[in-house]
């Protein structure tokens, strides 16, 4: 299915890209940059859900260009419609050992295999129809996009890799051995880089029961052996995602991230952000809000869901840092709807539907904050009127609390915020490590995650806001890197090696 049919004399350039924020705001980022040049025909492909969205990306557009992206319908269900909809638990589970080796064993094979055999192949003939009838003249590929990338190599086409992971997880198995093994942190560990000597010996403990977990698990072997039968590459391309032969657009610059021998085939480009409106035009009632006072943003990411215990202890720690900081208000994006996804294994298996219904955010969840929410000085929302990248650059956030997504991450640090990351899964835990490796923010939870626990989570404010010489100093680096970052181009910078390379690939 079509949308928008575009002018052909111009270069067509086709992204294919999975339709989860993580990845497709990254891409529609750089999308748009490209209509603002006008030199391009734009088409995106992806899962329904992103429809709308694009739509949303033209709106904006128009305003500044006649240019329009074309949207083409990649057929199946998105991978998070699959994960929405399973009834078996599959994560998240807590940091260190024991925690990451279920993460190898039930999440990564979960996701991995999210459609069954017959279900991926609608998707990548979908891919192989869409790219048959755009007949681009370069094509983008988000770096999740798995059928995407196996119909472009079906097709044998040179292709771009767009994504919103770091050097560390696109360029790790191209690091010195003994780099790969002791000095960066297992996935899902939560250990810190550089590992220190008494954890190297968990940390390769990890590592190669993981590898011997994914080469034995049954739903990956019958993958491989699907994948086999389809004449396409053992592996899905999430898990070998570095060839030498394709070049990389990243969001990650040397200064940002941990110490990383970079290849010549990967462009450093900044954040890669989408245009926003600002606060004052979006929604003038925030802007005088925002106006009253420094402001806490509190935004754990579209998929993170709160139970009541949970919202308790955070509540609590909200309470502890407004009575020490009589200044400070408080802005929290609180999702109450949805599926649990921060209750054990256990938890998940002995309570039945109704009781984790129960379990669901009230007003007596945050009875600690009451009277604050009832003064105007916190404001708890469901959804943010608008774009939280806005709120960052409103002027008026003094720190950011996220759950250790890349966007989140590299959203605050162009806004040279000091960050507070409470991660719950997987590479979240690498972004808690890197903001206190980098002096520009604190891990909020390492005892508690993938919860958080109020003393924690009280002294992790106060470490960032607090008038000692930790949080100056976490301030000034915070916003020195932001500064950094920005300057490296970001979007603009990807829209010009694209340029770059659709005349080398051209010529």
């Amino acid at each position: 299915m079509v949308e928008n049919p575009a002018p052909t004399e111009q270069n067509r350039v086709l992204f294919l890209t999975a339709s989860e924020y993580g990845e497709a705001n990254v891409v529609l980022a750089v999308a748009y940059e490209l209509l603002l040049r006008q030199k391009y025909e734009v088409h995106i492909g992806s899962f329904s859900p992103l429809k709308s969205r694009i739509k949303e990306l033209n709106s904006v557009a128009e305003s500044v260009t006649s240019s329009q992206a074309v949207f083409h319908t990649v057929a199946g269900p998105s991978i998070d419609e699959i994960l929405t909809a399973r009834e078996d638990f599959f994560g998240p589970y807590p940091p260190g050992v024991q925690g990451a080796i279920n993460s190898f064993k039930i999440s990564i094979p979960v996701i991995a295999t999210a459609w069954d055999g017959p279900g991926y192949m609608v998707g990548y003939k979908s891919c192989l129809e869409i790219i048959s009838n755009v007949q681009p003249d370069l094509l983008v590929v988000g770096s999740l996009m798995n059928q995407g990338h196996d119909a472009c190599q079906t097709l044998q086409k040179k292709y771009i890799i767009l994504s919103p992971n770091t050097f560390r997880e696109i360029l790790g198995k191209q690091q010195p051995i003994l780099s790969q093994l002791l000095t960066y942190p297992a996935i899902a560990s939560a250990f810190p880089y550089p590992v220190p000597w008494h954890l190297i010996p968990a940390n390769l403990y990890i590592k190669i029961r993981g590898l011997t977990i994914l080469l034995t698990n049954a739903k990956i072997k019958e993958l491989v052996a699907f994948r086999k039968s389809e004449n396409l590459a053992d592996l899905p391309p999430a898990f070998n995602i570095w060839k030498k032969e394709y070049h990389y657009l990243l969001p990650s610059i040397p200064e940002t991230d941990f110490p990383c021998n970079l290849m010549p085939n990967v462009t450093p480009c900044g954040p890669l952000l989408l245009p926003f409106q600002p606060v004052a035009e979006g929604d003038p009632e925030l802007e005088i809000w925002l106006r009253q006072g420094p402001t806490v943003l509190i935004n754990l990411g579209s998929h993170i869901t709160m139970d009541d215990a949970m919202a308790r202890e955070f509540s609590a720690a909200l309470k502890a840092l407004l009575d020490i900081q009589p200044k400070v208000q408080v802005l929290w994006k609180l999702k109450k709807s949805g599926r649990l996804t921060l209750q054990t294994a256990r938890e998940f298996k002995e309570k039945s539907a109704a009781e984790r219904e129960a379990d669901r955010v009230t007003a007596a969840s945050l009875e600690a904050i009451s009277s604050e929410i009832e003064s105007g000085r916190v404001k708890v929302e469901e959804w943010l009127s608008v774009d939280p990248l806005a709120v960052l650059r409103s002027g008026h956030v003094v720190c950011a609390v996220h759950h250790g997504g890349s966007n989140s991450y590299h959203e605050t640090l162009s806004a040279g915020i000091p960050q507070i990351v409470l991660p719950c899964w997987l590479d979240t835990f690498d972004f808690a490590n890197r903001v206190e490796y980098l002096g520009i923010g604190v891990y909020g939870s390492r005892k508690a995650a993938p919860r958080v626990e109020r003393t924690e989570l009280s002294a992790a404010f106060t470490r960032v806001l607090g008038d000692g010489l930790e949080a100056s100093r976490m301030r000034s680096k915070a916003k020195e890197l932001g500064e950094i970052a920005n300057k490296t181009g970001g979007r603009m910078r990807a829209a010009e090696k694209i340029e770059e390379l659709l005349k080398t690939m051209r010529s």
